[in-house]
């Protein structure tokens, strides 16, 4: 696809999480040219963020994620009007208004209801999505292409019964997240009706090169069914 057929400057992103993924793919799609970013996520910074998540400092302890993301956008010359904020959680609710509006939505929020809920909305509403997750040393991340292959939950199904695997507990490297957050961004860039759905696997960013594969819809999957029912 050539540059001029990516038309960014027209295109609308919807951010849900601003914290360690959410902000660097701000950052990079602000540089890029976004036409409009809509950021969304309820939680405000802590001390304990600041390890994995570069776009706070100290000074920002307490204040809103979604405020200081969108402060430190503008410092860095992304036009005030093309920035909003959303201080909710990704939900049934917050979805229908929101992805009327946007282009492509990327997750990049730090637990699985909400990637689900992400995807099941994205799909239903046929818009394109890139969902994104890190894990310790390496991640995942999943460009959603309505009706042509499948979506997250045809890939996992069903979110875990406990969040043992979620960032918060597990530990996650912070250069890992940079690196993640850097493909995340690069496939929100890029993504177009014609490609494919497709996962990438970062296994291990010390020693391993990633791995990308393309899927199919599974004939039973919740989400791909509701699409095709509306």
């Amino acid at each position: 696809m050539s540059r001029g057929d990516l038309q960014l400057g027209e295109r609308r992103f919807a951010i849900i999480g601003a914290g360690g993924l959410g902000g660097p793919i701000a950052y990079a799609l602000a540089a890029a040219g976004a036409g409009e970013l809509i950021v969304c996520d309820p939680d405000r910074v802590e001390l304990s963020n600041l390890q994995r998540q570069v776009q706070f400092t100290t000074a920002d302890i307490g204040q809103s994620k979604v405020d200081a993301l969108a402060s430190e956008l503008r410092r860095r010359g992304y036009p005030d009007e093309r920035i909003r904020v959303i201080h909710q959680r990704f939900d049934a609710e917050t979805a229908r208004p929101l992805l009327a509006e946007v282009d492509v939505i990327i997750d990049g929020s730090d637990n699985f209801a909400t990637k689900f809920a992400v995807n099941d909305a994205a799909t239903a509403a046929r818009k394109l999505a890139v969902i994104a997750g890190v894990h310790r040393y390496g991640g995942q991340i999943a460009t959603v292409v309505p009706g042509r292959g499948g979506c997250y939950r045809c890939l996992f199904e069903a979110p875990p019964d406990d969040d043992a695997r979620s960032c918060a507990n597990a530990g996650v490297l912070g250069a890992s997240v940079a690196v993640i957050a850097g493909y995340a961004a690069r496939a929100a860039i890029a993504i177009h009706e014609g490609q494919s759905s497709q996962l990438m696997v970062v296994d291990d960013i010390r020693v391993n090169e990633p791995r990308t594969i393309t899927y199919d819809a599974r004939p039973d999957c919740s989400a791909c069914t509701a699409k095709e029912a509306a």
